[in-house]
Formats: structure tokens, C-alpha cells, sequence
């Protein structure tokens, strides 16, 4: 339990009534990570239930961590775990922290430069086409940023990935397409 739930009923300093609510969820995540990380709960050396009571609702009471592999992980923890519901981290800035949202390697985006260089040089060559040029623009805009969609729209869940590699698949398609229909016209006129 968060130290705002042993006191639910109770008046903060400015005499506002103290409600549990998300931070208190939140201190549940940290008390979840905690187990998971160490394989016990973060007050599992006070036996009893006056004991665990006593240091929770301590404010000057610090968690022990141990050692973690990632230092990201620990800050998590941390964040979620900040006996001060106010001080303590949201929901929208716990899903932006760096454990949550890994940085994007940097040969991936090479690749990404490299994928959108080759576009553009596409729609270059096939300027007077106007679908090949809308077929390229349209693929250079899925392709431009690869963290923006999945950090706003959360491209975690198989059936979204799958959605979006197919509107890829299928814009590369039609693109394949249109260039060899104007390969063969350039053939067919003897170029």
C-alpha cells in the first residue's frame, strides 16, 4: 500500500484531504518492479504489519535498491516509488522514460536515411509519373520517423504491426508495379 493509503482520511499539510488515486497505482508499479527486480517487496524486512506501517508512512524512510543490471531500471523504480504522491511520476512521463522507450538504434536510423534517400531518388527520376511521385511521398511519410507513430500510437501489438507492414508492402507493390508499367512503355516506344 502507498503511504497516501494508510492515510486516506487524513488532511495534508495544507489541509487539502488526501486521496489515493493513480500515484497510488503508480507506487503499486514500483512495488511490482521491486519484486520482480529483487524477488521481494520493498518493505519485506519489517515482519509485522506496525512495522511495514511505521516505515511506509515515514517520509525521511529510505527504500534500500540493490544493484541493477540497467541503470534506467532503477530510475523507474525510483520514480514510482517517491514516497511523495506529488512528487512521484505520472503515467505520461513514466511511458516516456528511457526504460520504457528505448533510444532508437543508430544503424536503424541510417538505414531509415538510406531507405528515404533511395525514395526520393525515385520519385526524382519518375517526375513526370505523378502516381509513382504520390506512391513515393506516401512511403517516405511512413518511413520519415519509425519512433513517432509507435510512441503515438503504440504500434506494440502484433495485429498493428502487421497493419502497418502491410500498407507498406502494399505501397512498395504498387510502386513496383507502376515502375515496370513505365519501363514498358518506354520499351514499347523504342527508347
Amino acid at each position: 500500500m502507498s503511504p497516501e493509503a494508510f492515510m486516506c482520511n487524513e488532511n495534508d499539510a495544507n489541509g487539502n484531504a488526501i486521496k489515493c488515486g493513480r500515484p497510488s497505482d503508480i507506487w503499486s508499479l514500483g512495488c511490482i518492479l521491486y519484486q520482480m527486480v529483487y524477488g521481494r517487496t520493498p518493505f519485506s524486512e519489517y515482519k509485522t504489519f506496525w512495522a511495514k506501517f511505521k516505515v511506509i508512512t515515514d517520509p525521511n524512510h529510505e527504500i534500500t535498491y540493490g544493484p541493477v543490471y540497467n541503470p534506467w531500471l532503477l530510475d523507474l523504480m525510483k520514480k514510482c516509488l517517491a514516497w511523495d504522491r506529488n512528487g512521484r511520476w505520472r503515467i505520461p512521463q513514466l511511458l516516456q522514460h528511457p526504460f520504457l522507450v528505448p533510444p532508437v538504434p543508430a544503424q536503424l536510423s541510417s538505414s531509415k536515411d538510406q531507405s528515404c534517400k533511395l525514395l526520393q531518388l525515385i520519385a526524382e527520376t519518375c517526375a513526370n509519373d505523378s502516381e509513382a511521385s504520390m506512391l513515393c511521398c506516401q512511403l517516405q511519410e511512413l518511413l520519415s520517423d519509425p519512433v513517432q507513430p509507435i510512441a503515438s500510437q503504440l504500434l506494440t501489438s502484433r495485429e498493428q504491426q502487421c497493419k502497418s507492414l502491410s500498407q507498406m508492402s502494399k505501397l512498395c507493390f504498387q510502386l513496383r508495379e507502376r515502375l515496370a508499367k513505365s519501363e514498358r512503355k518506354i520499351e514499347d516506344l523504342g527508347m
